[in-house]
C-alpha cells in the first residue's frame, strides 16, 4: 500500500477531530463578553484544535497534489483539470489557515483587558462566517476530479465515485445544502484516498471499457 494517497484520509481525520474540539463556539451574533468568556475558558482545547487544522491544511495540499498527478495521467485531465484539482487543495488550505489565524487572535485577546468587547464580537462574527474558502476549495477539487474521471476510459476508481464527485462538487455551492455536501465530500476524499493507496503503482483501478464503435 502506498503512503502518498493516504494524506487525504489523514487530512479528513485531522479536520474532523479539529472541528469537534472546537465545540459549541459562540454564535455569530454573540456579545463580546460571551466570546471572551468562551475562549478564556477553552484555551487549551482551542489551541489543540487549531494545531490539528493547520496540519490538516498541509495534508490537504499534499493529497490534492497527488490527486492532480492521477488526473493529469488521464487523457481527459491532462490539459487543465489537474490544475483545478491542485488549486482546490490550495484553497482548502488557505481557508483552514486563515480561519485558524482568526481563532488564534480570539484566543490571544480573550484574556486581554484592553481588548474591547466590540472588537471581540466583530472578530468572532468574521471567524464564524469564514468557511467559504475551504468549502469552495473542496467543491472545486471534487468537481474537477469528477469531470476528468467521468470521461476517462480507465478511471482510477469506480465510475460511481466520479459521478458522486461531480454531484457533491456542485452541491457544495448550493446555499443551505453546501454544509452537508461538504461533510459528504470528506467521506469521498477518505474513500478515494484508500482506493488510490491500494491501487497498483502505474495501473488503473478499473479496466477500460470497449472503445466506441469497436468490434469484439
Amino acid at each position: 500500500m502506498r503512503v502518498a494517497p493516504l494524506t487525504g484520509l489523514l487530512a479528513v481525520a485531522l479536520t474532523v477531530v479539529g472541528f469537534l474540539l472546537f465545540g459549541d463556539t459562540p454564535d455569530v451574533d454573540a456579545p463580546g463578553a460571551e466570546v471572551r468568556s468562551y475562549y478564556d475558558d477553552h484555551q487549551a482545547q482551542t489551541a489543540v484544535s487549531l494545531y490539528l487544522l493547520v496540519l490538516a491544511a498541509v495534508f490537504f495540499v499534499l493529497f490534492a497534489a497527488h490527486l492532480a498527478r492521477v488526473v493529469r495521467a488521464l487523457r481527459t485531465g491532462g490539459d487543465w483539470l489537474h490544475r483545478a484539482v491542485a488549486a482546490g487543495g490550495v484553497l482548502i488550505a488557505v481557508g483552514f489557515l486563515v480561519g485558524a489565524s482568526l481563532s488564534l487572535a480570539l484566543l490571544d485577546l480573550s484574556d486581554k483587558e484592553s481588548a474591547a468587547d466590540a472588537s471581540l464580537q466583530a472578530l468572532n462574527a468574521l471567524s464564524e462566517d469564514f468557511f467559504i474558502p475551504f468549502v469552495g476549495g473542496m467543491g472545486l477539487m471534487l468537481l474537477a476530479a469528477g469531470l476528468a474521471t467521468v470521461r476517462a476510459e480507465a478511471a482510477p476508481w469506480p465510475r460511481w465515485l466520479s459521478w458522486a464527485a461531480v454531484v457533491l462538487g456542485v452541491l457544495v455551492f448550493v446555499p443551505w445544502v453546501g454544509f452537508f455536501a461538504f461533510m459528504l465530500a470528506g467521506l469521498w476524499v477518505a474513500a478515494v484516498s484508500v482506493l488510490l493507496a491500494r491501487r497498483p503503482s502505474g495501473a488503473p483501478a478499473s479496466s477500460p471499457g470497449p472503445a466506441p464503435g469497436g468490434t469484439s
